[in-house]
């Protein structure tokens, strides 16, 4: 401690005795000669050896250095403490989560436009005769970037037209660009022999095809020629089983399913339909032939749903079809009763 005192320039601690003990010490201590000669007890004052020691310079410099960077140290804390109250630290923003996948959106053509193009696109590709090319031409350059090649190598011979494009799945790629599939329904005329003479026989048929795009100038465009790829092929499903029936409840409410069915096709569903619903009409040309099944799920409360077999006449023809019939339960005056409030396909 007595270290730190010389370094910072303290005075020296006092005795544990205090300002009493000094005081003591001094009136006991012997009081020198005036004339500095001996005093009473003899002692000479001018024969004892008192002499100032110099301190060394290293000794000094460590000293001074010490105590300039002990006071620093202490400086620059107290100013670190008033700079904080004045100017307090701000929060830290967290760091933001990227999202991988919207930052790799960011680079897709747009889904909906693409469809939308790519569809069109189809059915000018896969429309084609040779006794009017132009219109070919005239078509594919909607959707061509400048000056590209419009007869996108078709070699100028047969016919064939589209009655119909179903865009579907759109690959992403990078740079902006993608390919879209779209299904197109092509028709066109083969020959064919019949009592062995050559007829012309209308075909039609489903064409899977991927036409690429890319998105420049703030439009959709096709960046290349198109190419006709496979179809789906059919996969295997298992139908889940249905509930257990309610035998009584599917036989008192057939009568009803049915004058139901017979409304439905003749345009009057509202008359036979529950009170609230929403059954839009079937159209024009379509008559019950018969309701060849009719079950309800076993369950309980006054909505109860099941399943009809119906087969309709149409187009000189018959279709049967699976429904799933939901019943809701209508009380008034004279009882309550079934009636039908909702059909759709069954799932």
């Amino acid at each position: 401690m007595s270290a730190l005192r010389k370094m910072l320039n303290l005075p020296e601690k006092e005795s544990k005795g205090g300002e009493h003990d000094a005081a003591a010490a001094e009136e006991h201590a012997p009081s020198p000669s005036p004339k500095g000669g001996p005093d009473r007890a003899g002692a000479d004052w001018n024969a004892v050896g008192w002499a100032e020691e110099n301190e060394s310079s290293g000794a000094s410099f460590a000293r001074r250095a010490g105590r300039v960077a002990i006071w620093s140290v202490i400086g620059l804390a107290a100013f670190t403490g008033i700079k904080t109250w004045v100017f307090p630290p701000k929060p830290q923003t967290p760091p933001q989560q990227v999202d991988q996948q919207a930052e790799a959106r960011k680079h897709d053509v747009p889904v909906e436009e693409a469809q939308q193009v790519a569809a069109r696109f189809a059915r000018a590709y896969m429309s084609f005769d040779s006794h009017t090319p132009e219109l070919r031409a005239r078509d594919l350059k909607m959707d061509l970037a400048r000056d590209a090649d419009t007869k996108m190598g078709w070699d100028g011979q047969g016919m064939q037209t589209v009655s119909q494009t179903i865009p579907g799945k759109v690959t992403q790629g990078e740079g902006k660009r993608a390919r879209v599939l779209v299904d197109v329904r092509v028709s066109y005329t083969v020959k064919t022999k019949v009592k062995g003479k050559d007829e012309d026989q209308t075909v039609s048929r489903w064409r899977g095809l991927e036409v690429p795009v890319a998105e420049e100038g703030g439009r959709v465009l096709v960046t290349g020629q198109p190419a006709l790829v496979g179809l789906p092929t059919a996969v295997d499903y298992k139908v889940p089983e249905r509930a257990t029936p309610d035998a009584a409840l599917s036989g008192s409410t057939t009568q009803t399913v049915k004058d139901f069915l017979t409304a439905w096709a003749a345009g009057s569903e509202d008359q036979a339909a529950a009170p609230g619903s929403d059954i839009p009409p079937l159209g024009v040309g379509m008559v019950l032939d018969s309701l060849d099944g009719w079950s309800v799920d076993a369950g309980s409360g006054d909505k109860r749903v099941g399943t009809a077999i119906v087969r309709w006449r149409l187009a000189g023809g018959q279709l049967q079809q699976t429904y799933r019939i939901t019943l809701s339960q209508v009380s008034s005056s004279s009882g309550s009763r079934w009636q039908v409030a909702q059909a759709t396909a069954a799932s």
